[in-house]
């Protein structure tokens, strides 16, 4: 999918094999990233990455907190420098929420990316800081617990 294609109100078109504009947005406005953007851009990468993820892992993945501009970000109590503000942030569990120390794990191994341990909170905060991600190889960036 490019860019130029995304109808960011429609909210069932798929942006990637596996995740739609909805689970970007949330249905909400405000969230919806300007055309051509490096936002929109990060969001696009995300979404490949999350693909190669879902496939892994065998079973959907449902997305909680996606791109998150800086009223919303505030809003939800984000961090100021939040990767959820430039699209390179996401938190997910998967859908069978009995699985989730497994899954929250498994990420653990495998995403050179931030990771935060938010299990005990019903998610798993995955970012793309300095351009890592699923697989991506060297040393990986920071964990942290929620």
């Amino acid at each position: 999918m490019t860019q130029t294609q995304i109808n960011w109100k429609n909210l069932n078109q798929k942006i990637s094999k596996y995740f739609s504009v909805g689970e970007v947005t949330k249905g909400d406005g405000r969230r919806i990233p300007k055309s051509g953007s490096d936002i929109e851009s990060n969001i696009l990468k995300l979404a490949i990455k999350l693909d190669k993820i879902r496939k892994e892992w065998g079973s959907a993945i449902v997305v909680t907190s996606w791109y998150r501009p800086p009223e919303v970000n505030r809003a939800v109590g984000g961090s100021s420098n939040s990767q959820h503000l430039y699209g390179r942030a996401v938190d997910i569990h998967p859908t069978n929420p009995g699985s989730l120390i497994k899954f929250q794990t498994w990420l653990d191994q495998h995403w050179f990316g931030a990771l935060g341990y938010g299990a005990a909170r019903g998610f798993v905060h995955l970012d793309m800081r300095n351009g890592k991600g699923w697989r991506s190889g060297g040393q990986k960036c920071p964990r942290w617990n929620y």
